[in-house]
């Protein structure tokens, strides 16, 4: 009888060249995504501090932390650290403060912890290598286990085939050591960016991404998003909203360390969307690839206009990359990828 695959959390495995500390730079605190959701016991803990720190939120149709004027934490101070972790401990902040820009995938060989790109603790300036035992106190539960995110035991290279994870690993390792070597980011996906579009055409979705704009960053990264798909597939000369997320980065590029080229900073992003699986629940991998690469070319564009405009190159990355990974984030996106 073959022996049953198990995914399991340990041991820890961290991707090698993956870089991360929280430095405070605050932009995880602002409105670029939902302050929460809160657990009952979240949001009581939340109440003890602040009587209104929690609220319920009509958009989101759950409880969150309650925004303050400019769209941000309530709790973000002036040096924008949070005033709960700073007042009554990292143990006192929600889960989901306390886990991001982390999150763990258990697989058969260990849990994988992962990285999200939209936060310039994580792609700009000088950040120190991760480590498990410094990634370990934000992801444990509140029993003090740590807690996955997702499970993955098989792999989906295609729609008519999957794979053991081993046979993946083998397939990825590939993939990862040549974004390592600095391999053009296009060329190790191999993919087509901007597939044609069942029911409907890549410029009528991008006007929709334009038009859901609300004034938030988020709002912002939906029109610089929608802006540069009209330029790529139409032609169309772009005029793309402000950057309110800047202040964030000003802070990342003023930490010490030597600049990285864009390519560096896209390859990290391409090496951490693939290790993290987190396409593998409703895409192959061919799909999985056709997808970053039209994120990527989007990214790039995006990157080229911000350095024309004066920025650094691994900050006008980074910028791009917290575009593309909010977006793709977003139900707006994933819409779009289902009619690939």
């Amino acid at each position: 009888m073959a022996q049953k695959v198990r995914a399991t959390v340990r041991p820890l495995l961290v991707r090698p060249g993956a870089r991360y500390t929280c430095f405070g730079d605050g932009l995880c605190c602002t409105d670029i995504h939902g302050l929460g959701p809160l657990t009952k016991r979240e949001l009581t803990q939340i109440r003890r501090i602040d009587r209104e720190g929690g609220e319920y939120n009509d958009d989101f149709e759950d409880y969150m932390l309650r925004t303050a004027a400019d769209g941000g934490c309530i709790f973000q101070m002036p040096d924008q650290r949070c005033s709960v972790h700073a007042n009554h401990g990292a143990e006192a902040k929600p889960e989901g403060c306390m886990r991001f820009p982390l999150g763990l995938v258990a697989t058969p060989e260990g849990g994988r912890i992962t990285t999200e790109h939209r936060c310039p603790c994580r792609t700009l300036g000088d950040r120190p290598e991760l480590t498990a035992e410094a990634a370990l106190p934000s992801l444990l539960d509140p029993a003090g286990r740590p807690s996955a995110d997702d499970r993955v035991k098989k792999v989906k290279l295609s729609a008519k085939h999957k794979v053991s994870f081993a046979r993946y690993r083998e397939i990825e390792d590939g993939l990862l050591d040549e974004l390592a070597k600095g391999a053009d980011p296009a060329e190790v996906l191999e993919a087509k960016p901007f597939p044609k579009l069942h029911k409907t055409k890549w410029v009528r979705e991008a006007l929709e991404l334009i038009d859901s704009r609300d004034g938030t960053a988020f709002g912002a990264a939906l029109g610089w998003f929608g802006d540069t798909i009209l330029k790529l597939v139409d032609g169309r000369e772009p005029r793309p909203p402000g950057r309110p997320w800047a202040a964030a980065f000003d802070r990342a590029e003023a930490r010490p360390g030597e600049p990285r080229t864009s390519r560096e900073v896209f390859n990290d992003w391409i090496a951490d969307e693939l290790w993290s699986l987190g396409w593998n629940d409703e895409r192959t991998l061919e799909m999985a690839r056709v997808e970053l690469a039209t994120r990527l070319a989007i990214a790039q564009d995006i990157c080229e206009r911000l350095e024309r405009l004066g920025l650094r190159a691994d900050r006008s990355a980074a910028e791009a990359v917290t575009i593309v990974e909010l977006v793709g984030e977003s139900d707006f996106w994933k819409e779009i990828v289902e009619r690939m």
